[in-house]
């Protein structure tokens, strides 16, 4: 994780540091039993295969948890995370290398605040598989606390 800069150095451009993960079957079946998607399209390959999918793949809450990852390391745990939306295009599957990542498309004050808009995405190698976007605010003074701190 790279140490977040002040909220007020937050410029269009900007590129989030990508988050890669290895998608393994293990990983795939423990995060979906974890927040309770016993779907069998998320632990039983011919279920998932059967819905068009080469296998076993990402759900929907594992898909927003490492698109807020990726920005909660960028904006640092005092930054306000207002909107994440995204659009699954494709299939992330087991066995697959996925990253996500993001840019600021644009930042500036808003009611005392900064707020910041980025572009996410999620790529393996089908090409980006999710797009999405997100709105930061951070705090008042633009400060963005270093990790731990």
């Amino acid at each position: 994780m790279s140490a977040p800069v002040a909220g007020s150095a937050v410029q269009a451009g900007e590129r989030l540091p990508p988050f890669t993960l290895v998608l393994t079957l293990q990983r795939l079946v423990m995060e979906a039993a974890a927040n309770r998607d016993f779907a069998a399209l998320h632990h039983d390959p011919e279920a998932a295969r059967a819905s068009g999918a080469g296998s076993v793949y990402m759900n929907t809450t594992f898909v927003e948890t490492l698109l807020e990852a990726v920005v909660r390391s960028w904006a640092g745990l005092d930054a306000w995370i207002r909107v994440i939306e995204f659009a699954m295009k494709d299939f992330n599957c087991a066995g697959d290398v996925v990253s996500a990542a993001g840019v600021v498309t644009s930042a500036g004050p808003d009611g005392g605040e900064l707020v910041a808009e980025v572009d996410l995405w999620v790529e393996s190698h089908r090409g980006r598989t999710v797009t999405g976007r997100a709105v930061v605010a951070f705090p008042a003074d633009g400060a963005r606390p270093a990790p731990g701190a």
